[in-house]
């Protein structure tokens, strides 16, 4: 009878260590969302915005027919160096395209085709801000980003064709806000929208090769437009 009792016992005492045993590692296996100290990040983003318009008055110009679109394609990599913060490295390639039809301010119809492309770099802090268990983040991202690239443009007049090459970089300070939201404890989509930024743009020009007569333009610019048509859409692995 004894022996029962200190079977039973034994039963009961590894019954109830395998019970904590297993609520433990059920605890454990829970996926946890927060961006927590040392977790690593890289993500893929994209961007594309475009805009037609036909027998628009803008401001200096009676526009007839406008076609032009952008893209950027943004890779980011970046690392927790506490809760709900991370230090990152971006690195985006970008280009536009335009073609448009106005009248100039004599009446004179004029088409102008044009193609810009550059490649930018730019460190970036993030903030992360989670909604209940954190499967849902709030996301502000602030970036420093530098862009070197080229642009060719050519206007159609009615007796000439002028051509102009420029080349440029940009200097831009922009503040991004968004939402992550994960679907298992690494992967993610997110979803940012620039807000507010200042930028400038230093660019060298060319007209019909004339090197001689190369022009420097320097151009400043405080823009704090929200774009809802162009949003950066992307997947993320946390790590």
């Amino acid at each position: 009878m004894k022996r029962y009792k200190i079977l039973s016992v034994t039963l009961v005492a590894f019954l109830y260590a395998s019970l904590g045993y297993s609520q433990d590692t059920f605890m454990a296996d829970e996926p946890t969302f927060r961006i927590t100290k040392g977790r690593y990040y890289s993500s893929l983003t994209f961007s594309l915005n475009s805009r037609n318009a036909e027998n628009e008055d803008q401001l200096f110009r009676q526009v007839q027919d406008q076609d032009r679109y952008n893209y950027r394609i943004i890779g980011n990599a970046g690392y927790a160096i506490k809760d709900n913060m991370t230090l990152g490295l971006s690195a985006a390639y970008g280009r536009e395209q335009e073609e448009i039809t106005f009248l100039d301010e004599n009446g004179a119809n004029v088409t102008s085709k044009s193609v810009e492309q550059g490649l930018s770099i730019a460190p970036n802090m993030r903030n992360y801000i989670p909604i209940g268990k954190g499967q849902l983040q709030i996301l502000i991202q602030t970036e420093l980003g530098v862009t070197i690239g080229e642009s060719l443009q050519r206007e159609f007049l009615e007796n000439e064709i002028n051509k102009i090459e420029g080349e440029f970089i940009d200097i831009e300070i922009g503040v991004s806000p968004g939402l992550v939201l994960f679907f298992d404890r690494h992967w993610a989509f997110e979803t940012t929208v620039d807000i507010a930024g200042f930028s400038t743009r230093i660019e060298e020009e060319v007209v019909n090769d004339d090197e001689e007569n190369r022009q420097r333009v320097v151009e400043s610019a405080i823009d704090l437009r929200i774009n809802l048509l162009q949003l950066n859409l992307g997947l993320a692995y946390y790590f």
